[in-house]
Formats: structure tokens, sequence, C-alpha cells
């Protein structure tokens, strides 16, 4: 790997590795911030919902301005402005603030990870585009999983409001060291398919291109699947091990972060597999990988165990993170490089979208129902997912 593909990698890494401790601070102090404020399931699912909504409004608006503005610019405002608003989230007092600072806080996020895809896409040779991604995605499932240990015993000692504060100004802090270190990019290359759809820096692909690119739709229905269970997992476990287990927040937290730090394995091991093995043979790996990932979490739905819950939950998403990586990598292989913001813009809304809704919904049944009927909607998720990926079929792939 050249110098500065590894010192882009390790910066994007530090750079999601803070976005998710700031992020997953609120899913951790979600039961003391729903006792604080008098909030339901349904309105503490909302604290989440909103996030992601703004997050999916602005995802491909935000592709778009990467691609024509540049990765590194957009990336360094964006993590100035993430900064602000998640020390705004600490300082509202009431629920309608908190849900438009979420929303904002959504918006700022949007462009962030096009760009990221972007910045690695410039950056980095083709045959290991898809390893580099993988490594540095695993600051998502890492940061979750640290999360418990770094910021649950910050927020039981100075609160969740203060804990914001902190991970706020370590986005400040990281703004400019990104501004001065972050290389130039070095590559703008053809995709490794032959596919006339395909263009130059000097013919970029329109939008509307994009969104008629049945094969990008297919992938993006994959990713909203694998987002439900994802999501569904990181919102609502914490709570679940809280209130219906009656663990206390730290130790809630650290049983939470197991199957996640898991899960990072899967995203390693997800793109180096479709790298050295299975770039040519995409359902050839991720259709059994998703089969198994839905065998584990039926099990962890219908076990009352909470050790063999977080054993299933673990193997369940170690699976499924096995496919992200090859998502991503696949469209990286098939869409030039100046239009991957876009691209990926499409991608991430997909799945955003289904991120809206899933904190409501399991919310909703748990208030209604229970626990076990809220988590039976993630295997709406890996539904979702396996059936997109059956009828995956390209002419280069397999």
């Amino acid at each position: 790997m050249k110098k500065s593909a590894l010192i882009s990698a390790v910066l994007l890494f530090i750079t999601i590795l803070v976005g998710v401790l700031g992020t997953y601070s609120i899913m951790i102090a979600l039961p003391l911030i729903g006792e604080e404020l008098h909030l339901n399931p349904v309105e503490q699912g909302a604290i989440m919902s909103v996030y992601f909504l703004g997050f999916a409004i602005f995802t491909i608006p935000g592709g778009i301005i990467a691609d024509k503005r540049g990765s590194k610019q957009i990336i360094i405002i964006s993590v100035v402005l993430w900064a602000i608003l998640t020390a705004l989230t600490g300082a509202v007092t009431s629920f309608a603030a908190l849900l438009v600072v979420r929303f904002l806080l959504g918006v700022i996020d949007a462009p962030l990870m096009p760009s990221m895809y972007k910045a690695i896409a410039e950056r980095t040779p083709a045959n290991i585009r898809t390893t580099t991604l993988s490594i540095v995605s695993t600051a998502d499932p890492l940061g979750s999983g640290l999360a418990p240990f770094l910021v649950a015993p910050l927020i039981a000692i100075l609160g969740w409001q203060e804990a914001t504060f902190v991970t706020a100004s370590i986005g400040l802090l990281l703004a400019p060291i990104l501004l001065i270190f972050l290389p130039r990019p070095f590559v703008i290359e053809q995709p490794s398919s032959s596919d006339s759809s395909s263009a130059s820096k000097s013919n970029p692909i329109p939008l509307l291109s994009l969104l008629r690119n049945i094969d990008l739709w297919k992938l993006t229905g994959m990713l909203s699947g694998i987002n439900i269970v994802m999501i569904g997992c990181m919102t609502w476990v914490p709570t679940y091990l809280t209130t219906e287990k009656h663990l206390a927040i730290t130790e809630s937290g650290l049983y939470a972060s197991l199957p996640l730090l898991i899960s990072m394995l899967g995203f390693l091991a997800g793109g180096w597999l479709f790298d050295r093995y299975f770039h040519q043979k995409f359902r050839t790996m991720v259709v059994p990988s998703i089969l198994v990932s839905t065998i584990f979490l039926t099990l962890m739905i219908l076990t009352d165990d909470v050790n063999l819950f977080m054993l299933f939950e673990a193997i369940s998403l170690f699976f499924l993170s096995l496919t992200t990586q090859p998502i991503i990598g696949l469209t990286m292989r098939l869409i030039p490089s100046d239009a991957m913001g876009t691209a990926t813009g499409i991608l991430l809304t997909g799945g955003k979208l289904a991120s809206i809704f899933t904190p409501i919904a399991i919310g909703a049944f748990i208030q209604a129902y229970s626990f076990q009927a809220g988590f039976s909607l993630l295997l709406v998720g890996a539904g979702i997912s396996f059936v997109s990926s059956i009828l995956i079929h390209f002419k280069r792939s397999e």
C-alpha cells in the first residue's frame, strides 16, 4: 500500500471512530434520556429515527457535492459541524429540541460517508480498494464495541449531556489534523467492468443514469435489509438489557458491545475475501452468509437466556457483516471514482431510509406487545437482504 493510501486510511478510520462514539453514546444513554424527558419507547425510537431521516434526505445531494467540490473539503466541514451539533445535543432540555438537533446532525453527517468512500476510491488502486474500505469501515463496529468501555463510564460519572461535550471536543481537534495531513487524491480510475455506461473523469456519469442503474438498486436493497438488522440491534439491545434483564447501564453496554466487536471481524474478513477470492463470485459469497445470519437471528429472538441471546446475536452479525464490504466493493468496481460520491450516496440513502422506520417500528411493537415481538421485525430486514441478493446477476461477477 502506498504511503498516501495508508495515511488516508488511518485518518479516515479515526474520523469514523470518533463519529461512531458520538452516535453510540446516545444509544447507550437512551434509557436515561427517556427517564429524564418522560419518553415512551416510540418517542425514544424517534430520537434515533429522526437522525436517519435527515441523513437519508441529504445523502445523495451530499454525494453530488463531494463529487463536485472534492472529498477532503466536505469531510473537514462535516466534522466541524458534527462537533457543534453533538455539543448542542447535550445542551437541549426538551424532546422537541432534541429531535431538531438530531435531524440537523443527520443532515450534516449525510455528505460524510459518500465523501469517505470517494476519498478511498481516489487514494487506493482498485485491487486493494475493498480491503482498504473494509479496514476503514471496521471503525464503525469497533467504535460501537468500544463505546460501552469508553462512553458508558463517562456517562455514569459525568452524565449523558456532559459526555456529548467530550466527544464534540474530540471532533473539533480532529478537523485541523485532517486539513493538514489528509493527502491529495492520486488515482482516478475506470471501473474494472467493461460496462459501456462507465465514464471517465472528462465524461462524468449523470445522476439520472445512476438512478436508472438496476444493479445499483439491487445492491441498495441488500444494504437496506442489513441496516434494518444492524440499527435495530444497536438501538434496542442496550435498552432490552437494561429494562428487561435489569442490568446496570455500564453492564448492559459491555454485553451489547461484544456482538459489535465480533462483527468487526466480519467487516475485515468480508473485504479481504471479496478482493482475494470472490470479486467475480459475488452471490456465492453473500447468499450463504445472509442465510446463516438469518438462522442465528431467529435463534436470538426465540431465546430468553441473556447469554445465549448475546451469543446468537454475535454470530448473526458476524455473518451479516461479511456481506457489507462486498456490496460497497462491487459498487467501487462498477462505478468510476469521479461518480463514487453520488453512487454511494444512492446506496446509503436506501440504507438510511430503512433505518428511519426501524427504531420507531420496533419501539411501537415493544410498547404494544413485547421485546420479542419488536425484535421479530429484524427478520424483515434479513428477508429483504436475502431476496435482493438472489436477484443480483452481474455478467462479470458470476
